[in-house]
Formats: C-alpha cells, sequence, structure tokens
C-alpha cells in the first residue's frame, strides 16, 4: 500500500513552486503582521483548563446527554455528581470516559520534516553560543551518526551515561500500545492502535524501513499484544516545493547550493500546514472505517501522546476541534500565542505575525499569554465536512532562513493556523511539562536530557535543564512505561 502511494506522487510540485515563485515576483506573498483586538480572557467560555488540580468541569445535561450516547448507553458512571443543568466530571472520570473512547481515535504523526536546522552548526551555535562550544563533540558526534536520517528515527534523549535514547517515532507507537493493552485489560477487547503519518520525499524510505524492524525491537514486541504491523499505519507523503534566493533588484529566482561541487536546487517540504492536502484521502479513509477523532502532532514533541481528558470533553461537547496551549514562559520564544482576531480565537507566530514587543507589553500589563503546545484533535466528522475549505484558507508565509549552505527564502504553511478556520474550537490549557517538550535543534536534547549537569554552570539554563529533564522522565515513565536504572532508560 506503501509503495502505490509513493508511484503516485510527485517528488516536486513543480506546479505550486512557480506559482509561489510568480507571486512572490508580483509582492503577492509578504509576510503579513496581524492586527488583532486583544488576547483573550483566561475565562473565555472556549478555554478549558486542565493544568490546575483538581479539575472539575461542568458541561450542559442536554449536551452530555444527546453526545455521549452515541458511543456508551450508560454514561453515568462517568459523572461525579449533578447541579441543576449540569453534569460535573472530574480529571479522573475524564481519564476514564477518553480510554473508552480510544477506539474511535487515530493518531496522526507529522512525520515530514526534513530536519535541516537540526543539526545544522550554525542554528545550533546560535542558540547558545557557550553551550554549543562546550558540548561540541556530542552535538559532531550526534550529527556524524544521524544527520542524514529524518529527525523522527533519530534518539529523542541521551541517557544519563551518555548512550542514545530510543527514538521520537518508536516511543509513541509503545505509548499507543500502552494505552491499547490498559483498554484490553479494563473491558476485555482487543484492539489495535489506529495510526497514520505524513512523511516528505526525503524522509518517506527511511522511515519505511524504519518500520520494517521496529516491531522486532523488544521496546515494541513486548507490548504488542494486539498485533500491530508497519502495514496497519497510513501513510501520505508530502511533495517537496523549491526553495527561493532574493536577488538586489527585489526580485527572485530558485535557489540553489553547491552540493559537492555540483550546483543544486534546493527543494524542501512546505510545512506540516499542508497536511489537511496531503492527508485528505487518509482522513477520508478512517472516517469510512468508524474512526471519530483524529489527533495530530509533532513527531519531535515528547510531550505529544494521547490526553485522554481532551478526547473525553471532545466527545462530550462534539466541538470541531480542540488545540492544547500552555502558559508561556522564558522558554518560549519562538512559536505560537493564542489571540483574539475579530473575536475568533487565532494562533499566530511570536516574530513573524505578533511582534515580541507586543508580547512583553501584555506580560508586564498582567495578562496571562497562552503559548501553543502543537497538537490538534479534530471532530473527524466536521473535518472531513469542511476540510475543502481548510485546504483553500490555509495562509501561506514567506520564511526566511540562515543555515550552513546559505540563506534562502522558503514557503510554509503552519498547521495551528487552521483554529481560525474552523467554527468553535475549543482551547486546553494544559501544563507545558506534561504535553510540550519539543528538539527543534540538537541542543534542545542536550538541555532536555541534563546533559550537561554536573560538566558545566550556565546559570539560568542549568535551572531549565533541570526542569524539562523531570519532565523527560515522568512522560518515559509514565507515558512510555520505561524503567531508569544503570544510568540509562530501559524497557
Amino acid at each position: 500500500m506503501l509503495d502505490e502511494v509513493f508511484s503516485m506522487c510527485e517528488v516536486i510540485d513543480k506546479i505550486f513552486s512557480k506559482r509561489m515563485l510568480d507571486m512572490l515576483n508580483k509582492h503577492k506573498l509578504e509576510t503579513l503582521n496581524m492586527s488583532f483586538k486583544n488576547f483573550p480572557d483566561e475565562n473565555h467560555s472556549n478555554i478549558l483548563n486542565l493544568a490546575d488540580t483538581p479539575i472539575k468541569l461542568k458541561f450542559k445535561k442536554e449536551l452530555v446527554e444527546y453526545n455521549l450516547r452515541k458511543y456508551i448507553d450508560d454514561f453515568t458512571r462517568f459523572v461525579l455528581s449533578s447541579e441543576g443543568d449540569f453534569y460535573v466530571f472530574t480529571g479522573d472520570k475524564l481519564e476514564e470516559l477518553g480510554l473508552l473512547l480510544y477506539p474511535y481515535l487515530s493518531f496522526g504523526i507529522l512525520n515530514g520534516g526534513s530536519a535541516t536546522s537540526y543539526f545544522d552548526i550554525l542554528k545550533n551555535s546560535d542558540f547558545h553560543e557557550e553551550l554549543y562550544f562546550l558540548c561540541k563533540d556530542k552535538i559532531l558526534e550526534a550529527r556524524e551518526s544521524f544527520g542524514d536520517l529524518p529527525k523522527g528515527i533519530t534518539p529523542a534523549y541521551i541517557n544519563k551515561d551518555g548512550s542514545y535514547g530510543f527514538s521520537f517515532l518508536a516511543l509513541k507507537i509503545r505509548h499507543l500500545l500502552m494505552l491499547s493493552k490498559k483498554y484490553c485489560d479494563l473491558y476485555g477487547k482487543t484492539i489495535k492502535p489506529s495510526i497514520f503519518q505524513m512523511t516528505n520525499f526525503k524522509t518517506y524510505k527511511l522511515i519505511s524501513n524504519f518500520f520494517d524492524n521496529i516491531f522486532d525491537d523488544s521496546l515494541i514486541k513486548d507490548l504488542n499484544y494486539c498485533g500491530l504491523q508497519k502495514e496497519d499505519i497510513f501513510t501520505a507523503i508530502q511533495p517537496l516545493i523549491y526553495c527561493y534566493k532574493k536577488l538586489d533588484n527585489g526580485q527572485y529566482e530558485y535557489f540553489n547550493y553547491n552540493n559537492h561541487g555540483k550546483k543544486t536546487l534546493l527543494a524542501l517540504p512546505a510545512g506540516h500546514g499542508q497536511n489537511f492536502k496531503v492527508l485528505r484521502d487518509v482522513y477520508l479513509k478512517l472516517y469510512n472505517s468508524g474512526k471519530k477523532f483524529v489527533y495530530i502532532g509533532n513527531v519531535d514533541n515528547i510531550g505529544f501522546t494521547v490526553n485522554l481528558k481532551a478526547l473525553a470533553i471532545m466527545a462530550i461537547t462534539n466541538n470541531s476541534a480542540g488545540f492544547e496551549f500552555s502558559v508561556k514562559t522564558s522558554l518560549d520564544t519562538k512559536g505560537g500565542v493564542l489571540v483574539l482576531d475579530d473575536d475568533h480565537l487565532a494562533c499566530v507566530d511570536i516574530g513573524s505575525t505578533i511582534s515580541k514587543e507586543i508580547i512583553l507589553q501584555a506580560e508586564y500589563s498582567g495578562n496571562k499569554i497562552l503559548f501553543n503546545c502543537a497538537t490538534g484533535l479534530f471532530n473527524l466528522e466536521y473535518l472531513i465536512k469542511h476540510i475543502d475549505e481548510i485546504i483553500l484558507n490555509m495562509p501561506i508565509r514567506v520564511v526566511e532562513q540562515n543555515k550552513e549552505f546559505g540563506k534562502y527564502t522558503a514557503i510554509e504553511q503552519i498547521t495551528w493556523e487552521v483554529i481560525k478556520i474552523v467554527d468553535n474550537p475549543l482551547i486546553f490549557e494544559v501544563d507545558r511539562g506534561d504535553r510540550f517538550l519539543p528538539a527543534k535543534l540538537f541542543v534542545d536534547v542536550l538541555i532536555m536530557s541534563d546533559y550537561i549537569n554536573g560538566k558545566f554552570l550556565l546559570g539560568s539554563l542549568s535551572d531549565i535543564s533541570k526542569y524539562l529533564n523531570n519532565a523527560l522522565s515522568n512522560v518515559l515513565k509514565n507515558k512510555c512505561g520505561l524503567v531508569f536504572g544503570g544510568g540509562r532508560w530501559n524497557v
């Protein structure tokens, strides 16, 4: 099935590349600054706080009864109490309900990044020059070992003994198998996790080879009671888009670079926001198979696992989609924040569409800024009905890049800009340490793994590293079922 999909796709979308080039030269793709009224109040009706404990949420009885009876005859065992026209749910009860709904969920891994920045020397050294030089040997060692691989199948962390940990993708599969086992233990039914992914033409074959072998690895084999196989995973392949070079006269041409003495046009995937177009047929296939919800998130976010509470809430409310955000911290300098744009919730990128100065002013004024955790949980029926509209209205962004092989302009569609497009989205306020542990650069992995602990003293960075490492340990232990011993995490 995967080979058939592969043969049907164009490696490079030359038509789209040329259209973007023409639009750049006609100045129709300028970087936009978004104007908005304000940041949403934390009491906004669509923002649900799942970070504070204990969790108690109220939903109208009529809504609960109508929506949950699609899935279960007697939902009252998941209800804590009744208050007037409302049912009250605790976090634990939502978790239990979410597990019951697990068979209706398909988990989507956005595996399409080419990771051109991940081991890039310029990007890693710019992030924190002192850290780079202190850890240079480890960075170069990892680059030599894994630099030609898709990020998803590279180590997600470094063990205390200096060895490399399990890969991002393998950890996600193990987590899903744990949920399948938990469901089977409780309800006596064996179900395979429903998994789909978006790769691209630079990552597809290597990821396919990874799936040929991973099911024999004890990390997966020990939990694979349901017989999950490579063939069970739906895959769609994202085409590549040419990158561009800005000329002195303001016009653009295709960007080329020196590739072992040969001039080569640079082509990259145009962002995970293209998933709605690339995965369109997969979403339809999942819907026709009886799935009701799809989760999507980036492979390089170790915190992206199934949030059973959010799944339960989506079933209770029947809203279009739900997205996770956490209170912005000093760590969150690049990414999206939640704003109100024309009274509609939206996610805008810091720097490109909203200035850092506006963010700082809002923080100084006492506003609670919510930062995007890069996960989306969609009502699949809604998604199928509106997917062509979503594809048509996804914004196209111009991104300026400076990497080892030169400065270039790329075209990108950002997944989370869909928040403004869908109707009545829910926002789940979550704990950052539980849900958002991204690794955009390899130095992120070093920091999250607390690789610097006991080796160097880097002030506040040392405290950040310990915080992230505690969060990482919680995910590996509680979401992936790993055990720490002898300086490393094992099954």
